[in-house]
């Protein structure tokens, strides 16, 4: 019988039912407004969510998890969703990798979030200044496995430098970070197709996003301009 993660897939619906899996009753347009919320109140001082009582703890450990929004986001310890968006304990699934790239292990985490967990909504959230991204530009010699995890990174910089190969210094950065996080939203789109799906049913909206580190607002890409094309080429 097949499993995912040690759970037999007979047993999802039950699970489902019993709300240890249930979808979201906001639509992904709602999850997005509350995140923006969430955000300009943590801009702005006024963090509603700065604790974790024991009364959510024991809530969410009886009758489990209902994220409103899965985020695929970089390690950086300055990069906290929870507390950039302003939500509270187990209302966002999150996965976290340096550079915010997307391999296997990412892409089967967001698959959890979205299709047995419930979130309507994929952010993938890159950050200025992000060093991942920064080492792909200067060529970096670095040790171990980083250079397997940067190489994910250099094809958003060779894109940018083709494009627009005037820029230098924190424009060039700032840019990469961007395309980056294109690169990443086309990979969950190319490599998945249970986001095709749920997106295809309207299920599910995939968007892009940046944090500024300095300010902690976040500029919100939206969704891949060539969404329709990637959704298109994977139902052939």
């Amino acid at each position: 019988m097949k499993k995912f993660w040690n759970i037999p897939l007979v047993l999802f619906p039950l699970l489902l039912a019993s709300g240890v899996f249930a979808e979201s009753t906001l639509t992904p347009d709602q999850v997005i407004t509350r995140l923006k919320q969430g955000n300009d109140r943590y801009i702005t001082g006024l963090s509603k969510h700065t604790r974790i009582d024991i009364e959510r703890r024991v809530e969410t450990a009886k009758y489990g998890q209902k994220p409103l929004t899965t985020i695929l986001g970089c390690s950086d310890a300055r990069v906290p969703p929870e507390i950039v968006f302003d939500q509270g304990f187990a209302e966002v699934f999150v996965v976290r990798v340096a550079g915010n790239v997307c391999g296997q292990d990412q892409i089967a985490s967001v698959e959890y979030g979205t299709q047995y967990v419930g979130a309507p909504v994929v952010v993938v959230l890159g950050h200025s200044k992000c060093g991942a991204v920064d080492a792909a530009i200067e060529g970096k010699q670095l040790p171990g496995s980083l250079p397997t995890l940067v190489g994910k990174i250099h094809p958003a910089v060779e894109k940018v430098k083709q494009v627009q190969s005037e820029l230098k210094g924190e424009k060039l950065l700032d840019e990469c970070i961007k395309q980056n996080v294109w690169n990443t939203m086309e990979d969950l789109f190319r490599h998945s197709p249970i986001i095709v799906e749920r997106v295809k049913k309207n299920q599910l909206k995939v968007i892009g996003a940046v944090r500024d580190i300095k300010t902690g607002k976040v500029e919100w890409l939206g969704e891949h301009p060539a969404q329709k094309q990637f959704i298109s080429e994977a139902v052939r």
